[in-house]
């Protein structure tokens, strides 16, 4: 199964595994699973880290490189993909449906 991990999911199994419940990290460690991320979950860090904000600290460089270090698959935008998310389910209930 493919899975497109969310900015904060990143964060968490990247840094802070003990976050992430236990379904997800069974998910996330079930090698028949495809992890994902996509380059806007790096640039909200990078935005939100150059606000200050404190649970957005990483370095998106360090992330990055960790994410693909570690098996994970990088996702690009392209405007299609934007214009598409007026489509999409209230995403909040899908993350917590998914992941916790």
């Amino acid at each position: 199964m493919k899975l497109l991990l969310d900015t904060h999911l990143l964060l968490w199994a990247s840094g802070e595994p003990k976050r992430l419940s236990t379904a997800a990290r069974k998910m996330l460690e079930n090698q028949d699973n495809e992890l994902l991320f996509s380059a806007a979950s790096l640039w909200e860090v990078t935005i939100k880290r150059g606000l200050g904000r404190r649970d957005f600290q990483v370095d998106p460089r360090l992330l990055r490189r960790g994410l693909l270090d570690n098996g994970y698959g990088e996702l690009s935008i392209a405007s299609a993909h934007v214009v598409a998310i007026e489509a999409l389910p209230p995403i909040t209930k899908i993350h917590l449906t998914v992941f916790w």
